[in-house]
């Protein structure tokens, strides 16, 4: 591979990074924002911190997938050119979702350009992505089941615990301290699975290795959410529906878990739609199903989320096609 190839797959790995860190901020802080527990600065400050610590210690197993394991027979080492494809398509998709303030599934975008590399090649890992496409759909599914039937049975149970506290000093202070360990958690298991998303495919060709695409990936990440994330963050804090700072909490423990689960069997999940889902199933149970599914943004995200992947497997295999 010529240092040129080299250094534009680098650079445009970076600049994925930088939007995957815009778009996930929404899932990963936007709870906690919409609920008030924090400023937007705040919370894209704490991103910025636990994202890149999550990328660097907990990183490499879907770092590993994405870069080795979605292509066979080194198909992205012997196929540099057609990485860089990927990455493009995967950066043009992810911008224009945060142009339009969507969170989009980055997981969805990355891992389908990737698959319409190898089906170009005839070297698609078939049975990995097709396990990958079955959490694809129960993790969302699990976020949304979970987050109903805790807004249904136990979250009016909480309610009545901290209202029974003597002090709104103590109030404050329990529901302060739950959202910054439950937001820290939610950026660390953020940062441990979009890692690969942004750099996967420059490690599989080589251009960098895992150590290396830890750092400059959680950094770009934080980079991406600082500068870029402020639209997305108030698409889902703001306008799906509104959050208190226990309901925030909550949503974040349970995507959180969620991802780093997926994250530990190597398993590049869509953050935005376990986050997304939770939040619905939270206001499903508030405001019943009919309500939530009237919601305009609702409506778009199920509309886009489905096609994301085939969308970009279609770019990444019509650009090779034509390259």
């Amino acid at each position: 591979m010529s240092s040129l190839l080299a250094i534009s797959i680098g650079a445009v790995s970076i600049l994925l990074a930088l939007n995957i860190g815009a778009n996930n901020s929404a899932a990963e802080m936007g709870p906690a924002y919409g609920a008030g527990a924090r400023s937007r600065w705040q919370a894209l400050a704490l991103i910025a911190v636990f994202c890149t610590a999550g990328a660097v210690f907990a990183g490499d197993r879907v770092l590993h997938t994405i870069g080795h394991g979605l292509v066979t027979g080194g198909g992205l080492a012997s196929n540099p050119g057609g990485a860089l494809v990927v990455i493009i398509s995967a950066v043009c998709l992810i911008a224009t979702a945060n142009g339009l303030r969507l969170p989009l599934s980055t997981a969805h975008v990355v891992v389908g350009a990737t698959i319409g590399l190898g089906l170009f090649y005839g070297k698609a890992n078939l049975p990995l992505a097709a396990r990958v496409i079955v959490w694809w759909i129960v993790t969302p599914s699990a976020a949304l089941l979970l987050s109903y039937l805790l807004g249904r049975l136990a979250y009016p149970r909480l309610v009545r615990v901290v209202g029974a506290l003597r002090s709104e000093k103590a109030v404050y202070r329990l529901i302060g301290c739950s959202l910054t360990f439950s937001g820290c958690w939610m950026a660390f298991s953020a940062g441990s699975n979009s890692l690969a998303k942004a750099m996967g495919p420059a490690v599989g060709t080589g251009a960098f290795s895992p150590s290396a695409a830890a750092i400059m990936g959680g950094l770009g990440m934080a980079a991406g959410a600082l500068l870029l994330g402020t639209r997305t963050l108030h698409t889902v804090g703001k306008e799906i529906t509104r959050m208190c700072p226990l309901c925030a909490a909550l949503v974040e423990l349970i995507s959180a878990s969620i991802v780093f689960t997926a994250s530990r069997f190597g398993m590049p999940v869509s953050l935005a739609e376990i986050v997304t889902c939770s939040v619905i199933g939270f206001s499903c149970a508030a405001r019943g199903v009919r309500g939530t599914a009237a919601n305009y943004h609702v409506r778009r995200m199920l509309v886009l989320w489905p096609t994301a992947p085939v969308m970009a497997g279609a770019i990444s295999f019509g650009l090779l096609a034509i390259r």
